[in-house]
C-alpha cells in the first residue's frame, strides 16, 4: 500500500518543472522563503495558518546551510495567477518530498487506525489486515489525494492533521497509552494547517464516550495550543493580522470566486463519487452501521462522524467550492469504511463483499496514474514554443491565467486573470486557456457578460493555433 501510493506520487514532484501552474504554490513558496531570508517568525500573510510556511522555510534553511544558492526572488517568479517559473528545481521538488511524506503518512495512519480498532474488536487478524488495508488504499489511490501530496499546498498537511487526530481519538476510545499526546498533536497541527476547527469536535466526543479519561481533556488543550503557536507564532505576536488573514478567507469562501461557485453540497458529492466512489458508498453503510454495533465499533463511527458530518457542512455552506477540500475529509471517511465494512456484512459474505470492495477502491487507479500529462500540462511548453517561433520580440503579449510561462525579457507582456475583464486590449498575441477563458464558455448561460465578452475578442482576434496536451490553451492573432 505504502509502495503504490509512493510510486503514484513520487513522479508529480517534478511535473511542470521549471514552470509552476498551481495557482497556490507560487506564493506558498515566496512566502516561505521570504522567511527564511529575512529570518523573521512573521509570515505577513495568515489567509493560511504557518505550518506549511515554516516547512517551506525550513527545506530553504538547510539548503543554504549545506551551501545551496536559493535566491529570495528567483525561487519562484510569478508572472500571473498559475503562471510562475522557479529558478531552483532541486528547492521545489524538496518542499514537494515533504508533502509527499505527509500524504504517505496519511494512508498509514488511517492503517494504524483501522487495524487498531479492528484488533480490539476481535475481529480475526487475517480480515482486520485486509480492511485496514483496503481503507488505507483508498487514499493512496486517490487522484485528488495523489495530487495535492505533490504540491507545496496545506491540503496534504491537513489530511495529516485529521488522520492523526482520528487515529489518536482510537487510542482513546480503545483505552490506549498516549492517546491525549496523539489527539493533541493533531489538533494543534490541524489548526497549524488550515484553521480546521472541527478537528476539535472527534476529540471531544472520544472523550465524552470514555468518562474515565475526561481529565486528560486538559492536557490534549494544552498539547493543541502549544503545537498551534509553534507552527503559527503570529497568533501570539501578531493576533490581529491572523485574525484579518481568517477573516478574508472566510469572506472569500462565503462572498464568491468566479468560475468555482455554487451548488456546493452537489459538487462535493459529485466529486468524491468520482474521486473515490467507495468512499461514498461506505459511508452510507457507516450510518447504518451505527445502530446496528455495539461497543468499540460504534463508538468508533460515531467519532469518525462527529469529524466528517461538520466539516462537510461547512464545506457544503460555503458559496466557493474546490475539490482539494475534500482532502482533509477522506481519511475520515476511509476510517469509517475500513471499520463499518467488515462489522455489518454477515461473516458468510466476506469473500464476496471483500473481493467486491477490492474492486471498488482500486477503481480510481487508473485516473491516479495519468495524472502526470495533466499536471505536467506540456500544451503550456507548446504554446511558449509556438508564440517564440512567431512573435517577434518586444511585441505585446495578452496572457490569461494558468497560461504559459513567457520569457519577461523577450515581450511585452499584459497579465490577464481574464481576458474578459479587458475586451478592448490590444496585442500581438492573445492567450486564451481552458482555466480561465474556459470556465465562462463552458457555461455561458451561467456567465452571460463574460461569455459576451469573449465573443467581441474574439471577432477581432482570429485563431491561430491550439494546444491541449493538458488543459487547453489557444493563442490568437489580430484579424
Amino acid at each position: 500500500m505504502g509502495g503504490l501510493a509512493l510510486a503514484l506520487r513520487a513522479p508529480l514532484l517534478v511535473a511542470a518543472l521549471p514552470g509552476v501552474g498551481n495557482s497556490d504554490e507560487p506564493l506558498n513558496v515566496s512566502v516561505g522563503v521570504r522567511i527564511a531570508s529575512i529570518g523573521t517568525l512573521d509570515a505577513h500573510s495568515y489567509r493560511y495558518p504557518g505550518l506549511l510556511y515554516e516547512v517551506i522555510a525550513g527545506v530553504a534553511a538547510v539548503f543554504r546551510a549545506v551551501g545551496l544558492h536559493v535566491s529570495a526572488h528567483g525561487a519562484m517568479r510569478i508572472e500571473n495567477l498559475g503562471v510562475a517559473h522557479t529558478d531552483s528545481r532541486a528547492l521545489m521538488v524538496a518542499i514537494r518530498l515533504v508533502g509527499m511524506a505527509a500524504s504517505l503518512a496519511t494512508c498509514l495512519l488511517v492503517w494504524a487506525a483501522v487495524r487498531g480498532v479492528l484488533k480490539s474488536h476481535g475481529l480475526a487478524e487475517r480480515w482486520g489486515r485486509i480492511a485496514a488495508t483496503l481503507a488505507a488504499s483508498t487514499v493512496a489511490v486517490s487522484p485528488l489525494a495523489t495530487a495535492n501530496g505533490a504540491y507545496a499546498t496545506p491540503d496534504v498537511y491537513a489530511g495529516f492533521a485529521v488522520a492523526l487526530t482520528l487515529y489518536g481519538t482510537t487510542r482513546v476510545v480503545r483505552d490506549a497509552r498516549y492517546g491525549e499526546i496523539v489527539c493533541g498533536f493533531g489538533v494543534g497541527l490541524a489548526l497549524g494547517a488550515k484553521y480546521l476547527a472541527a478537528a476539535v469536535l472527534p476529540v471531544l466526543v472520544a472523550y465524552l464516550l470514555s468518562p474515565g479519561r475526561r481529565k486528560e481533556l486538559i492536557k490534549v488543550a494544552g498539547i493543541a495550543a502549544a503545537v498551534f503557536v509553534v507552527t503559527t507564532p503570529g497568533v501570539l505576536m501578531h493576533p490581529a493580522a491572523v485574525l484579518a488573514g481568517v477573516e478574508a478567507e472566510a469572506s472569500h469562501y462565503q462572498t464568491g470566486h468566479v468560475g468555482a461557485e455554487g451548488n456546493a453540497p452537489a459538487f462535493y458529492v459529485s466529486a468524491l463519487f468520482h474521486d473515490q466512489p467507495l468512499l461514498l458508498d461506505a459511508t452510507g453503510v457507516a450510518a447504518v452501521a451505527v445502530f446496528r454495533t455495539n461497543g468499540l465499533i460504534r463508538r468508533t463511527l460515531i467519532v469518525a462522524f462527529a469529524y466528517a458530518i461538520p466539516q462537510f457542512l461547512l464545506l457544503a455552506t460555503m458559496t466557493v467550492r474546490f475539490d482539494r477540500n475534500l482532502v482533509p475529509l477522506t481519511p475520515a471517511l476511509a476510517i469509517l469504511a475500513g471499520i463499518a465494512l467488515p462489522a455489518v456484512f454477515p461473516r458468510r459474505h466476506r469473500r464476496v463483499i471483500a473481493a467486491i470492495t477490492v474492486t471498488a477502491a482500486f477503481l480510481p487507479l487508473a485516473s491516479s496514474a495519468r495524472l502526470y500529462p495533466r499536471l505536467d500540462e506540456h500544451s503550456r511548453i507548446e504554446a511558449a514554443a509556438w508564440v517564440t517561433q512567431h512573435i517577434p520580440r518586444h511585441e505585446p503579449v495578452a496572457v490569461e491565467s494558468y497560461g504559459p510561462w513567457l520569457d519577461p525579457n523577450r515581450y511585452h507582456l499584459v497579465p490577464l486573470t481574464f481576458a474578459a475583464d479587458r475586451p478592448t486590449v490590444q496585442a500581438r498575441a492573445l492567450i486564451l486557456t481552458q482555466h480561465a477563458a474556459g470556465r465562462f464558455l463552458d457555461d455561458p448561460a451561467r456567465h452571460p457578460e463574460q461569455a459576451a465578452a469573449y465573443r467581441e475578442l474574439m471577432s477581432r482576434y482570429r485563431l491561430a493555433a491550439r494546444f491541449t496536451a493538458g488543459s487547453w490553451i489557444e493563442v490568437y492573432v489580430p484579424r
